[in-house]
């Protein structure tokens, strides 16, 4: 499998109710809704989605509220 970039950081989002990442990936911006695969430490590789970095409320509406 080809290397397409790292990930920077990564946490469990208590909002989304699962993990998310930050990631440098190859072509990022033309890659959006792409499906590609992250290496863990363990060797597993897990399919992730590349999504635009502002993916919840990006209309800032919560802030708003």
């Amino acid at each position: 499998m080809p290397k397409l970039g790292h990930v920077t950081s990564s946490y469990h989002s208590a909002c989304l109710g699962h993990p998310i990442a930050l990631a440098l990936v190859s072509a990022g911006r033309a890659r959006k809704g792409d499906v590609i695969h992250a290496a863990l430490r363990d060797g597993r590789h897990v399919p992730v989605k590349v999504v635009s970095p502002v993916f919840y409320d990006p209309k800032g509406e919560r802030q708003r509220a």
